[in-house]
């Protein structure tokens, strides 16, 4: 095979976590809920779920928001263990 018959190679992803989006927060149970790339539902515990990047507490989390996450199991079945959240697009200024 030479070198130009060769297949494009894959552009690794930024980082090995899952993709998602947060879809609903409820502050008053603690919990919240991620859309995955496929369209699916996952919860996640404020109480359980181990936070990295820009947001600190679960307060920093935000409906819309796109994250990255990792699943377990837990005694209520497979959860969000871990979200990692983004730096927010800087705007260009307007003039």
């Amino acid at each position: 095979m030479s070198e130009t018959d060769e297949k494009p190679q894959m552009v690794e992803p930024s980082d090995q976590y899952h993709h998602g989006v947060i879809t609903k927060l409820f502050p008053s149970n603690n919990t919240g809920i991620v859309r995955t790339e496929s369209g699916r539902e996952l919860t996640f515990s404020y109480e359980l779920v181990i936070l990295f990047g820009e947001a600190k507490t679960p307060a920093d989390l935000r409906e819309g928001e796109t994250v990255g996450y990792d699943l377990g199991w837990t005694s209520s079945g497979l959860r969000i263990t871990k979200i990692k959240t983004y730096p927010k697009p800087i705007e260009s200024p307007r003039g």
